[in-house]
C-alpha cells in the first residue's frame, strides 16, 4: 500500500512539474514549430534627420512619428517625402488635451479629408481620436471624440471594431492569464469573453513576463501578439476563435516558469517589436539574453509570416534596430537604432513581400 501511495505521489509531482513548465497555452493549444527557408540581408540608407529622445517609430500616412516621452511634447513628426518638414504635437500634462505620458498610436484613418490617430488611455478609460490634420492647421491639439469603456478594468489593449463593438485584451490578475473580450458600447456589456492564454505562472510579480507586442487587423478580424519573454507568436481569430493558434521559431518552446526562475540579466528576450504591412506580419526577433542584447552591437533579424502563420522569409540588417515600421504604399522599412539614427530599407526587390491585397492594421507596441 505504501509503495502504491509513493508511486502516486511521484506521478502527481511529475505531472504538476510538466504542466507548470509547459509553454503558454494559447486558446487551448501549444505553439507549433515553424522554420524559415529563405533569408535576405537588407542594405540600409542612413537618413539625414535628427531625432531627439525617440522611443519608437510609427509610419502613418506620409509621416514618421516618434514618441518622445522625455520631452515637453510627446510626439515628433517628420515627412517621409523630403525628411525636412517636421512638427511636434500633444503636450505633456494633465489637461483635457494633454497626455501624462507617450502612448502608442492604435490606428490611423482618413475621415472627411482629415487624418485621425487613435490612442487608448487607461486613466481616462477610453479610446481617443486625435485629429492630426486639424491640429497642425490650427496650431492646437484637437481631440475629435472619445469611445468610453468605463465598466472594463485591467485593460491591456483596446481596439474599435465598428461603431458599436470594441475588442479588448485584458489581464486576469487572479489567475495570471490573458483574456480577450468583445464589448458592446450600445448595451455596455461584454458579448464574448475568451480565456485566451494560460501562462502557468504562480507569482503576481511575474505578470510582466506576459508582455506582448500586438497588431489588430480590422479587415482580417484577427489579433496577433508577439511575446517578449517567450519564443511565441499568437494569432487570435475573432470570427472563428477555434481557429486561433500559436507558432514558435524554436523546437523547444519557452516555459515562462523557467524564465521566472532566471535572473533578470540572463532572461532571454524574443520579439521586441511587431508590425503589419500588406497582409504580412513583421516581428523584430532578438533571441538574446537581456545583458547580451543591451551591451552587444547585434544585427537585426525580422521574421515575416502571413496571418495564417506560414513563414515567408527572414530579414536581417547590419544595423542593430530597436524599433521599426513599414510604409505599405512604397514598401519601405524604416528602422530606429539605439543612437537615434533612422535607416531606410527597400523591400521592393523581394518578390515574397510584394503588396497582396493591402489592409490597414492597428499597431500597438509596448
Amino acid at each position: 500500500m505504501k509503495s502504491i501511495n509513493l508511486s502516486l505521489i511521484v506521478l502527481l509531482l511529475v505531472t504538476s512539474c510538466t504542466k507548470s513548465d509547459s509553454p503558454p497555452v494559447f486558446m487551448g493549444k501549444p505553439p507549433t514549430y515553424i522554420q524559415f527557408n529563405k533569408s535576405v540581408e537588407l542594405v540600409g540608407e542612413l537618413l539625414p534627420i535628427e531625432v531627439i529622445a525617440a522611443k519608437n517609430i510609427f509610419i502613418i500616412d506620409t509621416l514618421m512619428i516618434f514618441p518622445t516621452p522625455a520631452l515637453d511634447t510627446l510626439y515628433h513628426a517628420i515627412s517621409t517625402r523630403d525628411h525636412k518638414w517636421d512638427r511636434s504635437f500633444i503636450a505633456k500634462g494633465e489637461g483635457p488635451n494633454q497626455f501624462d505620458n507617450a502612448l502608442s498610436p492604435l490606428s490611423a484613418k482618413k475621415m472627411e479629408g482629415d487624418l485621425l490617430i487613435s490612442f487608448y488611455h487607461k486613466a481616462r478609460q477610453g479610446i481617443f481620436h486625435y485629429n492630426l490634420t486639424r491640429s497642425f492647421h490650427q496650431g492646437n491639439d484637437f481631440f475629435q471624440d472619445t469611445i468610453p469603456l468605463g465598466i472594463l478594468t485591467d485593460i491591456y489593449r483596446a481596439y474599435q471594431i465598428n461603431d458599436y463593438e470594441v475588442f479588448v485584451d485584458n489581464m486576469d490578475f487572479i489567475n495570471i492569464n490573458q483574456q480577450y473580450s468583445i464589448y458592446d458600447r450600445k448595451s455596455k456589456q461584454l458579448i464574448r469573453n475568451d480565456n485566451a492564454m494560460i501562462s502557468s505562472l504562480k507569482s503576481h510579480g511575474d505578470t510582466y513576463l506576459l508582455a506582448t507586442n500586438t497588431i489588430f487587423s480590422n479587415p482580417q478580424l484577427k489579433y496577433a501578439g508577439a511575446m517578449v519573454f517567450a519564443d511565441q507568436l499568437n494569432i487570435f481569430d475573432l470570427a472563428n476563435p477555434e481557429k486561433s493558434f500559436a507558432i514558435s521559431a524554436s523546437k523547444k518552446p519557452t516555459s515562462l516558469m523557467d524564465v521566472s526562475r532566471t535572473l533578470m540579466p540572463f532572461k532571454k528576450e524574443y520579439y521586441l517589436d511587431l508590425r503589419e504591412s500588406n497582409n504580412l506580419l513583421f516581428g523584430l526577433y532578438a533571441n538574446f539574453g537581456r545583458k547580451e542584447w543591451v551591451n552587444g552591437d547585434i544585427p537585426a533579424v525580422i521574421h515575416v509570416i502571413d496571418w495564417d502563420g506560414n513563414p515567408i522569409c527572414k530579414l536581417s540588417t547590419k544595423e542593430k534596430l530597436v524599433n521599426f515600421d513599414i510604409d505599405p504604399e512604397n514598401n519601405i522599412l524604416y528602422g530606429l537604432t539605439e543612437k537615434q539614427e533612422v535607416y531606410k530599407y527597400d523591400l521592393k526587390p523581394i518578390p515574397e513581400l510584394a503588396p497582396r491585397n493591402p489592409t490597414i492594421a492597428v499597431k500597438t507596441i509596448n
